[in-house]
């Protein structure tokens, strides 16, 4: 299993609900989804996270109020320890985009989550700010699921 890499970064103000994200991209993502958006991701190259994590939430502490993994199911075991991190060491919520259709994948680390978002990626069905999409987004609290996929459909969010 690859240690996770990333290619990027970007804070973000949409990805989730009122919150200040420091959005991760995570390279070498297994889903490979038609019409992604976002092919430069299916390469595994870039930075390993772990090495950097502490200086990417340091450079934004004080300004972000979260930290999103876009990515990062290919290597769960590592991407509960950052998660972890993130949680109860930089005191931050956290958030996965994931392509994998399945939320239950992340059952044993719901705890660490305070947002999720799943579904691969169907052009044709449309990203979270369309009706048709296949994409789900929830609140997770106490490990338990909420979806709010609603709130990007009001607002019109992709």
């Amino acid at each position: 299993m690859n240690k996770l890499k990333y290619a990027n970064y970007y804070i973000g103000y949409q990805e989730v609900p009122n919150e200040i994200t420091l959005c991760i991209n995570i390279s070498g993502c297994p889903h490979h989804c038609e019409g992604c958006h976002s092919q430069y991701l299916w390469e595994y190259e870039g930075n390993y996270i772990s090495d950097d994590i502490e200086a990417l939430q340091g450079k934004y502490k004080g300004m972000i109020t979260c930290i999103c993994f876009m990515g990062g199911d290919q290597n769960l075991e590592e991407l509960t320890e950052l998660l972890f991190k993130v949680k109860h060491v930089y005191n931050l919520k956290t958030c996965i985009y994931s392509g994998n259709d399945e939320a239950e994948i992340f059952d044993d680390v719901l705890q660490y989550i305070d947002y999720l978002k799943v579904g691969r990626y169907i052009e044709y069905l449309g990203g979270l700010d369309k009706s048709t999409t296949n994409q789900k987004f929830y609140k997770v609290n106490e490990c338990k699921l909420t979806d709010i996929t609603y709130i990007f459909q009001q607002k019109g969010v992709d």
